[in-house]
């Protein structure tokens, strides 16, 4: 069988680990860009969501995958390219990540330095990544910027990361919720949000920071060209518009409600006058 054939028999059986697991981790993770959607997304990425957080393979074997999933042939393949094939394997490693984190907290394995390793790796791609786009109707899923934002929400939970990691965090926000190539459309504005609010969990940062951070978007350059210009303003609202309704809906920093307010109205006093 091939690995295709052997992820729908391991699905049929209820995400049953092989006895060879670790191996044939190693095998999927050299598909793990694979434009068939259904082995990249479905299958691979499925299995191993099954796999990782489910305690299938040893703490060793995980450790042994992190410095895998972070290097140049995966987290990091191509990184800069755009509207190219390269950005399933980077955005579909990235999603490891997560799961890495989560297994992390839920039984402790990763020490100080793994923990900064994978930060600075995933800080590295968020700031690189050039592709913005969501779903592509002839190879399914690519979200760059939606996963990225996944990994970004389990770093901000880690307990490893400090007050000067959590502002890096909100800086690539920004960087990535202004951009003027796309309109995103694919939901990374909430996913990005997530992010925010695992930050504002933390309480770390002062009330007074993150209000300065709201208002940088009503500050933000806009392009001096419409359609680009038109496009960073949509991102900026859309994205101040998600973290409005969830700070207002799970009651973190309510009060940072009217900031928001405020910031909207600064970048679209047509609307709002």
């Amino acid at each position: 069988m091939n690995i295709k054939e052997k992820l729908l028999f391991i699905k049929e059986n209820g995400y049953q680990a092989p006895s060879d697991t670790f191996q044939f981790v190693l095998e999927m993770i050299n598909e793990i860009g694979s434009l068939d959607a259904q082995l990249r997304d479905d299958l691979i990425y499925t299995t191993l969501s099954h796999w990782i957080p489910g305690q299938s393979l040893t703490a060793n074997e995980l450790e042994q995958l992190i410095p895998i999933i972070l290097d140049n042939n995966h987290l990091l393949f191509k990184l800069g390219e755009t509207n190219t094939d390269s950005v399933f394997t980077r955005s579909f490693s990235m999603l490891v990540i997560p799961l890495l984190l989560m297994r992390h907290r839920e039984s402790p394995f990763l020490s100080r330095e793994n923990i900064h390793e994978i930060k600075e790796k995933v800080f590295d791609c968020v700031r690189g990544e050039r592709d913005y786009r969501g779903y592509d109707e002839e190879k399914g899923w690519a979200h760059a910027i939606a996963h990225a934002a996944d990994a970004l929400d389990d770093l901000a939970q880690c307990s490893e990361l400090d007050k000067d990691d959590l502002i890096t965090i909100l800086d690539l926000v920004y960087e990535k919720m202004t951009i003027t190539d796309r309109i995103y459309s694919d939901g990374e504005d909430e996913r990005m949000v997530t992010a925010i609010i695992s930050i504002l969990n933390r309480k770390i940062l002062s009330h007074t920071y993150v209000e300065q951070w709201i208002q940088s978007f009503g500050d933000a350059k806009m392009s001096s060209e419409f359609l680009p210009a038109f496009k960073q303003k949509k991102n900026t609202k859309n994205f101040l518009k998600s973290l409005y309704f969830r700070v207002k809906f799970y009651k973190v920093d309510a009060d940072l409600c009217p900031t928001i307010e405020q910031t909207l109205y600064k970048i679209e006093k047509v609307y709002y006058s």
